[in-house]
């Protein structure tokens, strides 16, 4: 995760001295390409990401899930190949 650095030291005193981090004012600058290179950021922290699938179904819908070992699932069958 990137926060916002302070540009001067004056402003990275007074952050420290206030117990207030730099922020952005407006925080669609993050979201925008114009501006964007000249902001001062550092990596902190990290991100977990959690991601819960729902396979309910996905037989029926031509999907292979995983083992064909499922009694009762109906589906399209896979497609069979011929020796020539």
């Amino acid at each position: 995760m990137f926060v916002p650095e302070s540009t001067s030291k004056l402003q990275k005193f007074t952050s420290w001295f206030m117990g207030r981090r730099p922020e952005y004012t407006d925080p669609k600058v993050v979201a925008q390409g114009e501006g964007r290179e000249v902001t001062r950021v550092r990596s902190q922290g990290f991100v977990t990401l959690l991601f819960n699938v729902v396979t309910k179904d996905m037989r029926k819908l031509g999907y292979d899930t995983g083992p064909s070992d499922t009694q009762g699932v109906l589906g399209p069958s896979p497609p069979q190949s011929f020796p020539q």
